[in-house]
């Protein structure tokens, strides 16, 4: 084993124990935001939508656009809890089953960049929904006097600022940091 190799062979030992570790705290808050907001939007989504179909008698295209968009968001939120909803909190209490999703630590690469590209997907379907209420001629008001079409914009602009914090720590998380003063 010439000196090369052995080099080689002690980074990758020791990655794990000298990566960096910046930025991974608030990758996990965000992850708890990005989910919220897609549960919320999902969830506003199909709320809308069963009370449009009432209203109207029946199902037209954006009516079923809001269902198809709030279907995937909630499938993109089973997604980021690695489809742990599926079943209530109590039940996986009982069966000792975890509750709380994994921590960005106990994450494989490839579940952190599927989660980043899942909050991709959620910014997309959230932006086909917000177009549906920006073009509703009856809009929604909040509480605040805000039209509801600009938060469900927002939630598009969080979201994809999360998927680009997880990019940014997804990269960092493969490099070793420096140390003071070298190894």
């Amino acid at each position: 084993m010439d000196e090369f190799e052995l080099e080689l062979k002690a980074r990758r030992d020791s990655m794990s124990r000298f990566e960096d570790q910046s930025g991974r705290d608030g990758a996990d808050g965000t992850l708890i935001l990005a989910d919220a907001l897609t549960y919320a939007a999902g969830a506003s989504a199909f709320i809308t939508a069963a009370v449009d179909a009432l209203e109207a008698g029946g199902i037209d295209m954006r009516i079923g656009i809001l269902l198809g968009a709030g279907f995937g968001l909630w499938l993109c939120s089973q997604s980021l809890n690695n489809f742990r909803r599926l079943l209530p909190v109590w039940v996986r209490a009982v069966l000792g089953m975890r509750i709380l999703p994994e921590t960005f630590e106990e994450q494989s690469t490839f579940s952190r960049k599927r989660r980043m590209w899942t909050i991709v997907v959620a910014a997309f379907l959230t932006a086909i929904i917000a177009i549906q209420f920006t073009l509703d001629d009856s809009s929604i008001i909040t509480r605040s006097g805000v039209s509801f079409h600009y938060v469900l914009w927002g939630i598009v602009g969080l979201d994809i600022i999360v998927a680009i914090q997880w990019y940014f720590v997804i990269g960092k998380a493969d490099t070793i940091s420096d140390r003071p003063g070298g190894w």
